[in-house]
C-alpha cells in the first residue's frame, strides 16, 4: 500500500503511536476524537493511549465523519468572516454590566 501524498500524511514506521501523535496524523484534536468515540460508541485501539498503525489508518479514511472542534468555554465565538463575534470593548462592557449586577445584589 503506498501513500498517497494528497490526501494520506506520511505516517512514521512505528508499532504504536500515543493519543497526541495519531490525532497529529489524522489532523483532529484529542476532545474531537474524544467526543467521536462517545458519540458514536466505538473504542478505537486497545485503550489508553496506544494506537497501532492500523488505527491511525482507519481514522484518516473516517476523518470526514469527525464533527468539527467547538471549543467548550467560547463556542467558536467568531464570525463568518473568523473574526471574532464580539469585540474587545463590547465584552468589558458587558463584564462591567454583570460585575456591577453582581455587587449590587451582594450588596443588598
Amino acid at each position: 500500500m503506498t501513500n498517497n501524498v494528497d490526501t494520506v500524511p506520511v505516517i512514521p514506521a512505528k508499532r504504536y503511536f500515543s493519543l497526541n501523535e495519531m490525532c497529529e496524523l489524522v489532523q483532529i484534536s484529542p476532545a474531537q476524537f474524544s467526543q467521536w468515540q462517545h458519540e458514536n460508541g466505538v473504542v478505537v485501539g486497545y485503550g489508553g493511549n496506544n494506537y497501532t498503525r492500523s488505527d491511525v489508518l482507519k481514522l484518516i479514511k473516517l476523518k470526514d465523519t469527525f464533527a468539527p472542534f467547538v471549543d467548550t468555554f467560547t463556542h467558536n465565538a467568531l464570525d463568518a468572516e473568523g473574526n471574532p463575534a464580539i469585540q474587545a470593548d463590547e465584552m468589558r462592557d458587558e463584564l462591567q454590566k454583570m460585575l456591577g449586577e453582581i455587587e449590587k445584589t451582594l450588596a443588598s
